[in-house]
């Protein structure tokens, strides 16, 4: 505690309290600092920063209880001036408990790049390929050391972060990262990442959202199956598989004890609907005072609770935010104040989970375990069936969401609606391919100039329209390459090419820029809308531009580069 009286002597404090006035600090940890209390509220009321990432991303300078307790004796702690004072003296900057990191893997002209034929788009994924450089990240020692001190998880390999605001490990980006990674045949890094995610589930029986200890309340999309599932076939690692199945195991049962709701029964069999949803009753650490407005104007507290944990449970969604979990009538309809995403069952998780049987069926076959294969093959059955009983529509003939509170499916366009099509859960191949098409060209949506929308619903959030985004986009793509009908497959090659020609007419646009997020109807430009603004970097934006160059870069040729962009591109 020495530190403590010289800190209040920055303030003008005259006196201390006893010391048995600051036991209530004494086992006090990172959490107090960084995920609740009245420090933390303190702070992001205050509107000291711009982003109120910015805050929950510090580190502590002193321990949590001599850092609590300097707080408790500001002499006014509504003043701004002596509360940043406080932070200055309190806290480092975003980022100081990272350090870059160099992959051992990399290489600046991988092998498989030989298979992209225009000579641009071969040079274009060579510059890609180089970011990996600049968001390759590894956790200093302090963190082992001292981890009360960071909001940051230690984990024990290197790992790709996003990029912008984004300075940790991500759960549904790694998967797109890793598709990038193994394009660039930087095998290692991408499963040092897998052993991170690993990490997370053994210590924690789930991966958060993200790298902090303030993501503990939520997860993302369940994807680490597909990462081991891609990573495997691709390297044939079968130690690595062996080790981590069970972990992939935990995880499963993680989302088919926390996150099923039960919805009837098919025949005499209990029909386990998967969704979204958080274990919170208070307002985002990353995003405290967007989260305290958004429920202003409620004036029950269990109301505000309900909708902060349903706006969690949107982030956890990994759409955060889009007019799919808001309410389409009444007087906040599609706005954030009517969230309403534990109320989803969300077709997207549900092909997921789904699809989650159907590697870790063969997985477990790979691994030499057909007993624990047969339970998760007869599982993909069943998830089929649900997904065609509960989330198709058979006049539309697409998936659509389902509302719990009516039963009724909500017959709107979001591209989640063909998650399905990506994790192959579904019979009748040609039937369901053939309507699928007929809905996307009823949609028009296969017009867009620039790739496939969110969504056909304006609103400012950026999970809407007219916002793309690479993983969207790719999952749509793979769903019809991966079909048997050539006619499919030539509109795969054609969303492919589009999203590739805007990110690489946006790169040159912008000096060698990729972003997390694009207008997929307006000219080159970047997407905007929501909470903070349009990030650069990208993870999963690069690593899907890798994967779809190498697919189909026999056949694509870049469209006409203007002269005044080609010095900068060279």
């Amino acid at each position: 505690m020495a530190a403590l009286p010289i800190a209040l002597a920055l303030f003008g404090a005259t006196c201390l309290l006893p010391n048995p006035a600051l036991s209530r600090f004494e086992l006090a940890d990172g959490c107090d600092i960084f995920c609740h209390g009245p420090l933390l509220e303190a702070v992001q009321l205050s509107g000291m920063f711009d982003d109120s990432k910015h805050f929950v991303d510090m580190s502590l300078r002193y321990s949590p209880s001599t850092t609590l307790g300097a707080f408790l004796h500001l002499p006014n702690k509504s003043d701004p001036v002596i509360l940043r004072k406080f932070v200055e003296n309190f806290f480092d900057e975003p980022g100081a408990e990272l350090e870059p990191c160099n992959p051992t893997d990399w290489h600046p002209r991988p092998e498989s790049f030989k298979l992209i034929r225009d000579p641009y788009y071969r040079l274009w994924a060579q510059m890609i390929n180089q970011k990996w450089l600049k968001l390759c990240r590894k956790v200093k020692q302090d963190v082992l050391e001292n981890p009360n001190r960071y909001s940051l998880i230690m984990v024990p390999r290197p790992f790709i972060v996003p990029g912008g605001r984004f300075l940790e490990l991500y759960y549904w980006d790694a998967y797109w990262i890793i598709k990038g990674l193994l394009a660039s045949e930087m095998y290692s890094t991408a499963k040092d990442v897998i052993i991170n995610l690993v990490a997370m589930v053994d210590r924690y029986g789930f991966v958060p959202n993200g790298g902090r200890i303030y993501y503990l309340d939520r997860s993302q999309p369940p994807l680490l199956t597909s990462c081991v599932y891609d990573y495997f076939n691709t390297t044939g690692d079968l130690e690595l598989l062996k080790q981590v199945l069970p972990l992939l195991e935990k995880e499963y049962q993680f989302w088919v004890r926390e996150r099923t709701v039960p919805y009837g029964f098919i025949k005499n069999d209990p029909i386990l609907l998967f969704q979204y949803r958080a274990k919170v009753n208070q307002p985002r650490s990353e995003a405290y005072k967007e989260d305290l407005r958004v429920t202003a104007h409620l004036s029950d507290l269990n109301r505000k609770r309900q909708m902060w944990s349903d706006i969690a449970a949107a982030c956890e969604s990994g759409w955060d935010f889009t007019s799919r979990w808001f309410d389409r009538i009444g007087k906040h309809r599609l706005s954030l104040r009517s969230v309403r995403t534990s109320r989803i069952a969300p077709v997207d998780l549900n092909a997921f989970m789904c699809g989650n049987d159907l590697m870790l069926g063969k997985l477990y076959r790979a691994a030499g375990n057909p007993i624990v294969a047969k339970q998760h093959e007869r599982n993909y059955e069943a998830a089929k069936k649900i997904m065609y009983k509960i989330f198709w529509d058979p006049i539309d003939q697409i998936w659509y969401d389902v509302d719990l509170d009516s039963g009724m499916r909500v017959p709107a366009y979001y591209a989640s609606n063909l998650v399905p099509l990506f994790t192959r859960c579904f019979n009748d191949e040609p039937f369901v391919e053939q309507a699928v098409m007929r809905y996307l060209q009823e949609k028009d949506v296969l017009n867009m100039p620039h790739g496939l929308p969110t969504s056909l619903t304006w609103t400012d959030e950026q999970w809407d329209r007219p916002n793309g985004w690479a993983p969207i986009n790719h999952m749509v793509i793979e769903g019809l390459r991966r079909s048997q009908n050539p006619e499919v497959q030539e509109v795969a090659f054609e969303l492919a090419k589009k999203w590739l020609e805007l990110n690489f007419g946006v790169f040159l646009r912008t000096g060698g820029k990729m972003f997390e997020k694009y207008n997929v109807e307006n000219g080159y430009t970047a997407g905007g809308g929501g909470e903070y603004d349009v990030q650069e970097g990208f993870g999963w934006t690069n690593g899907v531009a890798l994967d779809l160059l190498l697919t189909y870069g026999h056949r694509l040729t870049v469209p006409i580069i203007p002269s005044s962009f080609q010095s900068r591109f060279h």
